[in-house]
């Protein structure tokens, strides 16, 4: 089961529009992770009620061999502890769920497997990733090849979306 901590009152969940583009550009960039294929249409975000600012992002992100990947998580510092990540995921979970009957996938770094492993991710190896993800698997060892100690990437799926999305606990 997921953590169940809630996100605070304040914080509302919208889709994107095409005027948060260039916010969740910033949040991207500020938590350091992948910049690419930053589609507003994929996000979800979770908005400050009281000074609209966005605070959080999370996208499905579609990829060209029709697997679909949870990317772009992120929460603005000020923010972080409130459980808004999780409702991110726990929210886009449910959307492909509604929407797919296939796995869902998401890359991170290695230390962060802890962080998805209890919504049900779990990491897999190449042989079970679609296309994109064996490419990108690929990728990485080979820039980690030059840059020993780094820390790895790490690919996961979620297996049975159809069961369902864990929800939150009350």
């Amino acid at each position: 089961m997921p953590p169940s901590s809630r996100p605070a009152p304040e914080i509302a969940f919208r889709p994107a529009t095409a005027a948060d583009q260039a916010a969740i550009t910033a949040i991207i960039r500020q938590a350091g992770i992948n910049p690419m294929g930053l589609k507003w249409p994929n996000f979800l975000l979770a908005v400050d009620a009281g000074t609209g600012a966005v605070v959080g992002t999370g996208q499905l992100k579609p990829h060209g061999d029709r697997s679909r990947e949870l990317a772009s998580i992120a929460t603005v510092p000020a923010y972080r502890g409130r459980g808004i990540a999780g409702e991110i995921i726990r929210r886009l979970m449910a959307r492909h769920a509604a929407e797919s009957r296939a796995p869902l996938y998401l890359t991170c770094r290695s230390p962060l497997r802890t962080f998805y492993a209890p919504y049900g991710f779990r990491e897999i190896e190449p042989a079970e990733m679609p296309p994109y993800f064996r490419r990108i698997k690929r990728l990485v060892n080979f820039f980690r090849a030059l840059a020993p100690g780094e820390v790895t990437l790490s690919v996961m799926r979620w297996d049975n979306p159809t069961a369902g999305c864990p929800s939150r606990s009350r």
